[in-house]
């Protein structure tokens, strides 16, 4: 059996110091409607502010970030937005 599921696109964002959060907000509401889950490929080390920025809310949340090679992965997931609880509050 095989894994027909294609890999997410990724996005090399590594480059970028000032204004990645906004960036990153651009490729994620621009993307087509099919899409489901995109990567970035981050500087290392900015783990903590991109878990701050991308907490909660939202129609991308995310998911994980990966240690790489010089560099790191975050993975996104697109989600329907609740309208009971259009933060995300209920899944902490």
């Amino acid at each position: 059996m095989t894994d027909t599921t294609p890999a997410p696109e990724i996005i090399d964002v590594q480059h970028v110091t000032c204004g990645l959060v906004p960036l990153m907000q651009t490729h994620l509401e621009g993307s087509e409607p099919e899409v489901t889950t995109l990567e970035f490929k981050i500087r290392q080390g900015i783990e903590t502010e991109l878990w701050n920025a991308f907490g909660t809310g939202g129609e991308w949340i995310l998911v994980k970030i990966r240690n790489d090679l010089f560099h790191d992965i975050a993975s996104f997931e697109k989600v329907e937005i609740s309208e009971l609880d259009p933060l995300g509050l209920m899944d902490f």
